[in-house]
Protein backbone atom coordinates (compact mmCIF):
# COMPACT_ATOMS: atom_id res chain seq x y z
CA UNK A 1 0.00 0.00 0.00
CA UNK A 2 2.57 2.62 0.99
CA UNK A 3 4.96 1.68 -2.41
CA UNK A 4 1.84 2.35 -4.08
CA UNK A 5 1.11 5.65 -2.36
CA UNK A 6 4.70 6.82 -3.53
CA UNK A 7 3.76 5.87 -6.63
CA UNK A 8 6.19 3.33 -7.75
CA UNK A 9 6.56 2.03 -11.40
CA UNK A 10 7.65 -1.25 -11.37
CA UNK A 11 9.48 -3.87 -8.47
CA UNK A 12 10.60 -7.19 -8.95
CA UNK A 13 10.43 -10.10 -6.53
CA UNK A 14 12.57 -10.73 -3.79
CA UNK A 15 12.81 -13.89 -1.68
CA UNK A 16 11.33 -12.27 1.49
CA UNK A 17 7.99 -11.87 -0.81
CA UNK A 18 7.84 -15.61 0.13
CA UNK A 19 7.51 -15.60 3.92
CA UNK A 20 4.30 -16.06 3.58
CA UNK A 21 3.78 -18.66 0.74
CA UNK A 22 2.90 -18.20 -2.33
CA UNK A 23 -0.68 -17.71 -0.97
CA UNK A 24 0.46 -14.66 1.23
CA UNK A 25 1.88 -13.44 -1.53
CA UNK A 26 -1.23 -13.53 -3.87
CA UNK A 27 -3.39 -11.72 -1.01
CA UNK A 28 -0.66 -8.87 -1.19
CA UNK A 29 -1.27 -8.25 -5.00
CA UNK A 30 -4.40 -6.23 -4.87
CA UNK A 31 -2.87 -3.57 -3.11
CA UNK A 32 -0.25 -3.10 -5.53
CA UNK A 33 -0.99 -0.16 -8.29
CA UNK A 34 2.00 -1.44 -9.89
CA UNK A 35 3.73 -4.14 -11.92
CA UNK A 36 5.38 -6.78 -10.48
CA UNK A 37 8.13 -7.88 -13.08
CA UNK A 38 9.98 -10.81 -13.03
CA UNK A 39 11.82 -12.97 -15.86
CA UNK A 40 13.25 -15.89 -14.81
CA UNK A 41 10.52 -17.06 -12.61
CA UNK A 42 7.63 -19.55 -13.98
CA UNK A 43 4.76 -19.39 -11.75
CA UNK A 44 2.54 -21.44 -14.27
CA UNK A 45 1.95 -24.48 -12.08
CA UNK A 46 0.98 -22.15 -9.02
CA UNK A 47 -1.90 -19.83 -8.01
CA UNK A 48 0.15 -17.29 -8.96
CA UNK A 49 0.14 -17.84 -12.81
CA UNK A 50 -0.23 -15.26 -14.84
CA UNK A 51 -0.07 -12.81 -11.74
CA UNK A 52 3.44 -11.54 -13.07
CA UNK A 53 4.78 -9.62 -16.14
CA UNK A 54 8.30 -10.22 -17.24
CA UNK A 55 8.65 -6.96 -18.78
CA UNK A 56 6.93 -3.37 -18.82
CA UNK A 57 7.93 -0.54 -20.95
CA UNK A 58 7.46 3.52 -19.98
CA UNK A 59 7.51 6.17 -22.28
CA UNK A 60 8.77 9.25 -20.10
CA UNK A 61 9.96 12.66 -20.79
CA UNK A 62 9.84 11.50 -24.92
CA UNK A 63 11.85 8.55 -23.72
CA UNK A 64 11.45 5.06 -24.03
CA UNK A 65 12.02 2.75 -20.91
CA UNK A 66 12.17 -0.96 -21.16
CA UNK A 67 12.17 -2.19 -17.67
CA UNK A 68 12.66 -6.02 -16.71
CA UNK A 69 12.89 -8.20 -13.64
CA UNK A 70 15.07 -10.65 -12.44
CA UNK A 71 14.93 -12.99 -8.99
CA UNK A 72 17.42 -14.82 -7.02
CA UNK A 73 17.48 -18.88 -6.90
CA UNK A 74 14.97 -19.70 -4.14
CA UNK A 75 16.04 -23.21 -3.46
CA UNK A 76 18.43 -23.41 -0.40
CA UNK A 77 17.28 -19.47 0.65
CA UNK A 78 13.65 -20.30 1.13
CA UNK A 79 11.74 -23.44 2.30
CA UNK A 80 10.58 -25.62 -0.75
CA UNK A 81 6.89 -25.33 0.78
CA UNK A 82 6.48 -21.85 0.38
CA UNK A 83 7.21 -21.56 -2.88
CA UNK A 84 6.26 -24.32 -4.29
CA UNK A 85 6.01 -25.05 -7.60
CA UNK A 86 8.08 -21.84 -8.67
CA UNK A 87 10.64 -22.81 -11.35
CA UNK A 88 13.64 -20.77 -11.47
CA UNK A 89 15.28 -19.98 -14.65
CA UNK A 90 19.48 -18.80 -15.59
CA UNK A 91 19.17 -14.96 -14.94
CA UNK A 92 21.75 -14.21 -17.42
CA UNK A 93 20.06 -16.34 -20.17
CA UNK A 94 16.68 -14.34 -19.48
CA UNK A 95 18.58 -10.96 -18.42
CA UNK A 96 20.56 -11.35 -22.26
CA UNK A 97 17.08 -12.11 -23.77
CA UNK A 98 14.86 -9.44 -22.70
CA UNK A 99 17.16 -6.68 -22.60
CA UNK A 100 17.91 -7.74 -26.32
CA UNK A 101 14.13 -7.68 -27.04
CA UNK A 102 13.74 -3.99 -24.98
CA UNK A 103 16.43 -2.61 -26.87
CA UNK A 104 16.75 -3.93 -30.19
CA UNK A 105 13.01 -5.02 -31.08
CA UNK A 106 11.19 -2.82 -29.35
CA UNK A 107 13.36 0.14 -29.75
CA UNK A 108 14.01 1.23 -25.67
CA UNK A 109 16.19 3.86 -25.32
CA UNK A 110 16.96 3.15 -21.53
CA UNK A 111 17.08 -0.96 -20.60
CA UNK A 112 17.32 -1.10 -16.89
CA UNK A 113 16.99 -4.63 -14.96
CA UNK A 114 15.43 -4.31 -11.34
CA UNK A 115 17.41 -7.33 -9.84
CA UNK A 116 17.37 -8.99 -6.43
CA UNK A 117 20.64 -10.62 -6.97
CA UNK A 118 22.66 -9.34 -4.80
CA UNK A 119 25.58 -7.02 -5.55
CA UNK A 120 28.49 -9.26 -5.10
CA UNK A 121 29.95 -12.49 -3.36
CA UNK A 122 33.03 -13.71 -2.79
CA UNK A 123 31.76 -17.63 -3.12
CA UNK A 124 31.27 -16.12 -7.10
CA UNK A 125 27.79 -17.12 -7.07
CA UNK A 126 25.54 -14.87 -9.42
CA UNK A 127 25.09 -11.41 -8.46
CA UNK A 128 24.67 -8.06 -10.11
CA UNK A 129 28.27 -7.65 -10.71
CA UNK A 130 28.62 -10.73 -12.43
CA UNK A 131 25.28 -10.33 -14.38
CA UNK A 132 26.67 -6.56 -15.97
CA UNK A 133 29.68 -8.72 -16.84
CA UNK A 134 28.03 -11.30 -19.23
CA UNK A 135 25.37 -9.37 -20.43
CA UNK A 136 24.74 -6.69 -23.23
CA UNK A 137 21.98 -4.02 -23.67
CA UNK A 138 21.32 -3.54 -20.33
CA UNK A 139 22.24 0.30 -18.90
CA UNK A 140 21.32 0.22 -15.33
CA UNK A 141 21.01 -2.41 -12.63
CA UNK A 142 18.82 -1.44 -9.68
CA UNK A 143 19.86 -4.50 -6.87
CA UNK A 144 18.90 -5.57 -3.56
CA UNK A 145 19.02 -8.10 -1.42
CA UNK A 146 22.76 -7.61 0.20
CA UNK A 147 21.68 -4.36 1.43
CA UNK A 148 24.56 -3.31 0.06
CA UNK A 149 25.04 0.84 0.92
CA UNK A 150 26.70 2.39 -2.49
CA UNK A 151 27.38 6.10 -2.18
CA UNK A 152 26.91 6.70 -6.39
CA UNK A 153 26.48 4.28 -8.91
CA UNK A 154 29.03 1.67 -9.80
CA UNK A 155 30.67 1.56 -13.29
CA UNK A 156 30.88 -1.66 -15.14
CA UNK A 157 32.06 -2.47 -18.65
CA UNK A 158 29.49 -5.61 -20.15
CA UNK A 159 30.39 -8.18 -22.43
CA UNK A 160 30.18 -5.68 -25.30
CA UNK A 161 32.99 -4.20 -24.16
CA UNK A 162 29.85 -0.99 -22.84
CA UNK A 163 29.75 1.27 -20.13
CA UNK A 164 26.79 0.11 -17.50
CA UNK A 165 25.88 1.28 -14.17
CA UNK A 166 24.89 -0.89 -11.09
CA UNK A 167 23.50 0.87 -8.07
CA UNK A 168 22.14 -0.37 -4.44
CA UNK A 169 21.06 2.01 -1.75
CA UNK A 170 21.08 -0.38 1.36
CA UNK A 171 17.40 -1.28 2.83
CA UNK A 172 14.54 0.11 4.81
CA UNK A 173 14.57 3.12 3.33
CA UNK A 174 16.82 4.98 5.07
CA UNK A 175 18.38 6.26 1.53
CA UNK A 176 16.93 6.58 -2.20
CA UNK A 177 18.85 6.72 -4.72
CA UNK A 178 19.10 9.67 -7.21
CA UNK A 179 19.63 8.76 -10.82
CA UNK A 180 19.62 11.19 -13.81
CA UNK A 181 20.66 10.69 -17.11
CA UNK A 182 21.76 13.01 -20.01
CA UNK A 183 20.16 12.10 -23.43
CA UNK A 184 21.65 13.61 -26.92
CA UNK A 185 18.63 14.69 -29.23
CA UNK A 186 19.07 11.38 -31.20
CA UNK A 187 18.25 9.82 -27.45
CA UNK A 188 22.19 8.35 -27.18
CA UNK A 189 23.20 8.18 -23.17
CA UNK A 190 25.85 11.29 -23.05
CA UNK A 191 26.19 11.28 -19.17
CA UNK A 192 24.82 10.78 -15.64
CA UNK A 193 24.44 11.64 -12.19
CA UNK A 194 23.77 9.41 -9.32
CA UNK A 195 23.21 10.10 -5.46
CA UNK A 196 22.69 7.93 -2.52
CA UNK A 197 20.40 10.51 -0.34
CA UNK A 198 19.79 10.08 3.53
CA UNK A 199 16.31 10.05 4.12
CA UNK A 200 17.03 10.48 7.92
CA UNK A 201 18.40 13.82 7.07
CA UNK A 202 15.73 15.12 4.74
CA UNK A 203 18.43 16.00 1.95
CA UNK A 204 16.66 17.25 -0.89
CA UNK A 205 17.34 16.27 -4.28
CA UNK A 206 16.93 18.34 -7.49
Amino acid sequence: KLMSEMKYDAVTIGNHDFDNGLSGLHKKLPHAKFPFLCANYDFSDTLLNGKFESYKVFKKAGLKIGVFGIGIQLKGLVPKALYGNTIYANPVEKSNHYANHLKNELGCDLVICLSHLGYKYKSGEISDFILAEQTKNIDLIIGGHTHTFLNTPVSKINNEQKQMLISQVGWAGIKVGQIDYFFSQKKVIKNFFGASISVKNKQKWS
